[in-house]
């Protein structure tokens, strides 16, 4: 989950000085520190090593209070480091800029700022170097919104920190900076990403997983809409994956979306909800029980093929504080936690509706299946050999016998065996 203060619905009070953990049974593996508080433009907004870590320090003693793993997402340079200033509204002091201090050799101001982040403990002795351990090295490099620098001065600017970053934090994992389907560099986003995996082989290799962001979103006839999990896999991660998959030296990197939502802009009825028929004025719609489906079927379809981490943003304010999909989403992490993919979600397409399935096993060990239509009208499915019994994301087990037809839809029920 990605969370910040300054939203009360988003981990913060209205006053924009407090983290507030989320008060939900469903409480994901890990936070994203990314418009957190924790971006480079806000603890170093002033410069001379005058560095601003009240937030940062919450954060530290919150995360030693939860079980989590932890993203740090480096994001927007200081004003005062930069030859003009942008001033995004997470980052009033930050800018878009590369650093006016950046040589091929680096920025002595970035550098030293990740030095001080490492090394930092909080009042309570809650350190940076025990709880951070994964770092993101910089968010959206090939959209101009947060660079508009070359790519070739973004790997400038990360390799030193990079290598900050594993000297001071024992087992550190460094992501590539995140890339995006909606790159605007002019080379279109398979290039873009293509490109970054061939200069780290190049100039030498930095990053020990792949960050992508794809959310929900889809533009059609210049209007932006929700589009299917099933429709977005196919058209976004696929492509990312073919990409490093036959890229030399990268096939086996572990890879995660570390930001999604239903939708990433913040056009009329769309920001990061996902539009029912009570919607005002959507161009698309979709069922409440389908918007909270997608939640898991947006998850198992990353999972089975192999992701490392999805990370929601907005995750409390579009999950947690609404009731039926924190269900869906503590329910599916109840069935997925301690289990393990088979083979990736497959699919089956007869009379005009898909069928998806994916083999699971089970923390005990029990032999699974997942299986979902994204059709909301449903469509029947004849139950394989061997199950007996198939789990909804209410909580609720029903009985099932192998050859007898059961209604499926789209949130997914695990079969089991």
């Amino acid at each position: 989950m990605q969370c910040g203060p300054g939203d009360t619905q988003d981990c913060g009070n209205a006053a924009d000085t407090a983290v507030v953990w989320p008060n939900t049974q469903a409480q994901p593996g890990l936070v994203r520190l990314h418009d957190a508080g924790t971006q480079w433009a806000v603890i170093d907004s002033i410069g001379g090593g005058d560095y601003q870590w009240g937030v940062l320090d919450q954060w530290l003693d919150q995360i030693a209070n939860h079980n989590v793993y932890v993203i740090q997402v480096f994001s927007w340079v200081p004003c005062w480091d930069a030859p003009t200033c942008s001033s995004p509204p997470t980052a009033p002091a930050g800018t878009n800029s590369p650093p006016s201090d950046l040589t091929a050799s680096g920025s002595p101001a970035f550098n030293n700022f990740v030095t001080a982040f490492t090394q930092h403990c909080s009042p309570a002795g809650n350190c940076v170097s025990q709880y951070i351990k994964y770092y993101e090295m910089w968010n959206e490099w090939d959209l101009s919104f947060h660079w508009t620098g070359s790519m070739a001065q973004v790997y400038q600017m990360v390799a030193p920190a990079a290598q900050i970053i594993k000297t001071n934090v024992p087992n550190a994992v460094i992501l590539t900076p995140s890339a995006t389907p909606s790159s605007d560099t002019g080379n279109g986003f398979q290039a873009d990403f293509q490109n970054w995996l061939s200069y780290e082989n190049q100039h030498g290799k930095i990053s020990d997983w792949i960050a992508w962001h794809v959310y929900l979103t889809a533009q059609v006839n210049n209007t932006t809409q929700i589009d299917t999990p099933e429709n977005q896999w196919t058209n976004f991660n696929q492509k990312f994956l073919n990409i490093e998959q036959s890229t030399s030296g990268w096939a086996n990197t572990p890879w995660a979306n570390t930001e999604t939502n239903y939708n990433g802009s913040p056009a009329p009825g769309l920001n990061y909800t996902c539009p029912t028929s009570s919607s005002p004025n959507p161009p698309v719609t979709f069922t409440a029980q389908d918007c909270a489906g997608m939640i898991a079927r947006w998850q198992i379809l990353h999972d089975s093929n192999g992701a490392a981490s999805l990370d929601w943003y907005k995750w409390n304010e579009t999950i947690g504080e609404n009731s039926p999909y924190e269900t869906v989403y503590y329910q599916m992490m109840q069935y997925l936690v301690g289990g393990k993919f088979t083979e990736a979600c497959g699919f089956t397409a007869a009379n005009g509706a898909s069928t998806w399935t994916c083999p699971f096993t089970e923390q005990s060990s029990t032999q699974a299946l997942w299986v979902w239509t994204p059709n909301e009208a449903g469509t029947s499915y004849t139950v394989p050999s061997g199950y007996t019994d198939y789990k909804d994301l209410q909580g609720n087990t029903h009985n099932v016998t192998a050859g007898s037809s059961i209604t499926i839809g789209v949130q997914p029920f695990l079969l089991e065996q």
